[in-house]
């Protein structure tokens, strides 16, 4: 962890409850800080930019995410948000699979409005990953992965890690 003060986002913590999440993201071996809030499903509920989220740990200091970017900024750049993610990210449940070599962390379970990420419900309560993101250091942010790295870290997940439902019992 850095040695300042954890920095102030821009969550309502006695509405929202957030989970507090301290980890690696972007794999420059700094723990970062999260927050996470659930994805707004009612207009009763809150919706946070990415950058009122979460911030990146360094040595001595935080430092914003989207590269001192705002989220609207790297849409106009032409980064879309189902490929980066910038606006109602919810990481409440998410794991991350760490690479045999140093860098970021495979992140499974990140979900930001589309059905095909965060986890599947495959009935009988079990739920299963989906997606899979990793941190684009380029543009400071989560990205998506292609299926062949999104079918490789899922195949690993549930093979190594955690059994998947079917094997369940």
């Amino acid at each position: 962890m850095p040695k300042a003060k954890l920095p102030k986002l821009g969550v309502n913590f006695a509405y929202d409850m957030p989970t507090v999440i301290n980890a690696d993201f972007n794999g420059d071996g700094w723990c970062d800080y999260a927050l996470g809030v659930p994805y707004p499903f009612n207009s009763k509920m809150n919706g946070y930019n990415l950058n009122q989220l979460m911030a990146l740990g360094q040595a001595s200091s935080w430092k914003p995410i989207f590269n001192g970017r705002k989220g609207w900024e790297l849409a106009d750049m032409g980064y879309e948000d189902q490929t980066w993610p910038k606006f109602q990210v919810d990481l409440t449940d998410i794991r991350l699979v760490f690479p045999k070599q140093q860098g970021a962390p495979f992140v499974l379970g990140l979900f930001a409005g589309d059905p095909d990420e965060g986890k599947r419900n495959l009935g009988n309560g079990c739920h299963q990953y989906q997606s899979v993101h990793r941190w684009d250091n380029a543009v400071g942010t989560f990205k998506k992965s292609d299926d062949a790295t999104r079918d490789a870290v899922l195949n690993y997940f549930y093979s190594v890690i955690e059994k998947p439902c079917s094997a369940r019992k």
